[in-house]
């Protein structure tokens, strides 16, 4: 038995290994994350800790004394609760990747929920019944009358989401449907492997294999920030406005256009590396002054534009002097041998149904442009 325990253990810690380098390589601190990003680092850690979980039960199965027991069954309970948890993560990650709606998700928050909430329950109850699992008077586990519907819980909510991505296949690129289609795949064959034959531990180690995959094929191919930067990059700009203009009602969606006028100076004078330089400088201001919720992105070249929800107009206008009194500090302080000046154009997307991402952006770049020609 133990050099069962053993070879599944060392199965665990590679799988393991292999998502800390995902998410070590995903991750960047001057990095802005959109939700899909931040979806995809929940599933890294919970895959991670489902594993450490399987693991230690590994490791606990039948050993003697009241602490092993004490911790095999707290165990096992946190393990069968976030079986279906990472499922919904899942479909979360599908969902926002398809629409880019935080509000979308807040409708379908409890749907998907309930399910998670229902196997919770079953996974406490089960300390006092046989739902789920038995301990039996040498503290080695056995699987509970009903552990079947812990299995069902997760199909379905699998499932689910399968068939919400074929709905909704026309809404993203063929590839990456076949690659979001195929993350399920792995892991739900290797939960039926693991249901049928209860000895072969296979459904988290899948489930790395689809994350790998996923990571691979769409995340690291597709981040939504620019690489000098850190900022949202254009692509991402664009959907995200889409977005906020298409479901604007209570809050105004302002935005704002910026421009540095000293860049070709800067690259002239003093090479193309200190015109990265003042850009990742622009960029550091943008992040100081506007807040975690507004929406940063480099729109191309030497142009950056912020996306705001405001509730008046004086709320837009006390940002861009907040910024550009950030920016003359940043002179001030002599950092570099040049200055940061700056174009600023900025307005109040308007609740009509004819707004577009491409008037708007087009409307806040002519008012930058007019703010150029009175700094000539």
């Amino acid at each position: 038995m133990m050099p069962l325990i053993v070879h599944y253990v060392e199965l665990n810690f590679f799988a393991i290994t292999i998502l800390c380098v995902i998410f070590l390589n995903m991750r960047r601190p001057d990095r802005q994350y959109s939700l899909d990003q931040k979806l995809f680092f929940l599933l890294i850690s919970t895959n991670v800790l489902l594993l450490v979980l399987d693991s230690m039960l590994w490791i606990l199965d039948g050993e003697p004394g009241s602490l092993a027991r004490t911790l095999s069954i707290a165990s096992i309970i946190f393990y069968n609760t976030l079986n279906p948890v990472i499922c919904m993560i899942w479909y979360y990650y599908v969902d926002f990747y398809i629409y880019s709606s935080k509000e979308r998700l807040t409708k379908v928050l409890f749907p998907i929920l309930l399910p998670v909430l229902v196997n919770l329950i079953l996974s406490v109850a089960s300390i006092f019944t046989n739902i789920y699992f038995i301990f039996d008077e040498d503290n080695g586990y056995h699987r509970g009358r009903f552990i079947f519907l812990l299995l069902g819980i997760c199909l379905y909510m699998i499932i689910y989401t399968s068939a919400f991505l074929i709905r909704n296949r026309k809404k993203i690129d063929q590839k990456e449907y076949a690659y979001l289609l195929f993350f399920a795949i792995p892991p739900m064959v290797g939960g039926v492997i693991q249901f049928m034959f209860p000895g072969a531990v296979m459904i988290w180690i899948a489930s790395t294999l689809s994350i790998l995959i996923i990571f691979i094929n769409i995340q690291k191919d597709q981040l939504n920030t620019d690489y000098l930067t850190g900022v949202y990059n254009r692509r991402y700009l664009d959907n995200y406005l889409q977005e906020k203009i298409k479901n604007q009602r209570h809050h105004l969606i302002a935005g704002i256009m910026i421009d540095i006028d000293s860049f070709k100076t800067i690259n002239d004078s003093y090479g193309h590396d200190s015109g990265d330089q003042a850009l990742k400088y622009t960029a550091q201001i943008l992040r100081k002054t506007f807040r975690k919720t507004d929406f940063i992105a480099r729109y191309g070249g030497d142009e950056f534009v912020i996306v705001m929800e405001i509730d008046d107009r004086a709320e837009l206008i006390s940002a861009v002097q907040r910024f550009s009194e950030k920016v003359s500090q940043f002179n001030l302080e002599k950092i570099t041998p040049y200055e940061i000046c700056l174009s600023i154009g900025y307005d109040c997307c308007a609740k009509e149904p004819e707004t577009t991402t491409t008037a708007f952006l087009k409307r806040i770049d002519q008012l930058m442009y007019m703010d150029k020609q009175k700094n000539a």
